[in-house]
């Protein structure tokens, strides 16, 4: 017997998540049903909020909701080191393994494209500016350690090279996270011992 017309919307809309294909719709489906109208009133309007509230802060571009987000704010952070990564969940794993220095999100991995058109990505734009302030001394690219994220630190790196003076230090993570790894899953004390033996990349800057 086919669902009924409410049900069929339900489990549509759910398979539209990632990672939630039809067998997993249906049982978030019958757990929200089992759960009763309330809660699942309480669930539709915390994500309505969350989607109003959260936005990429300002500065580095985490999800926050003021702006500059808690982070940028905290002045007890080392304020000359900027640890740049590819998404939200990267920061908390960083955050997870002890780093207390700045962040920066570029929101996705950038593209080697020709005429590197990665270095126009609004995050990075922003990413600029800050090096530009002068008041960074070091910046670690904490992308991952696989195709996408060694071809976004080339483009970073090419992008310092370009704006930064010689006295900004640029690194990579130590090869203690796994190669092909995703920072999301690694554990924080192989985190926290890549950060600690990152090394510097060689560049050239202009006289």
């Amino acid at each position: 017997m086919a669902y009924p017309a409410a049900m069929e919307r339900l489990l549509r809309e759910l398979e539209r998540l990632p990672g939630v294909g039809p067998r997993t719709a249906e049982r978030l489906a019958y757990h929200l049903l089992r759960s009763g109208a309330e809660s699942s009133r309480a669930l539709s309007r915390a994500i309505e909020v969350a989607c109003e509230a959260i936005r990429p802060c300002g500065i580095c571009y985490h999800l926050t909701d003021v702006d500059p987000c808690a982070l940028c704010q905290d002045e007890e952070r080392d304020r000359t080191r900027v640890l740049v990564v590819s998404q939200p969940k990267d920061l908390e794993a960083m955050e997870k393994a002890g780093w207390r220095g700045l962040y920066h999100v570029l929101l996705g991995s950038l593209s080697l494209q020709e005429g590197g058109a990665g270095a126009d990505e609004p995050t990075v734009r922003a990413l600029r500016k800050r090096l530009q302030g002068g008041d960074i001394r070091e910046v670690i690219l904490g992308t991952n350690p696989d195709l996408e994220g060694d071809g976004t630190a080339l483009v970073l790196a090419e992008m310092i090279s370009q704006i930064a003076s010689k006295d900004l230090r640029v690194s990579r993570l130590a090869r203690g996270v796994p190669a092909g790894a995703s920072i999301e899953y690694t554990n924080p004390a192989v985190l926290a011992e890549a950060i600690e033996e990152r090394r510097l990349l060689p560049r050239e800057v202009e006289a």
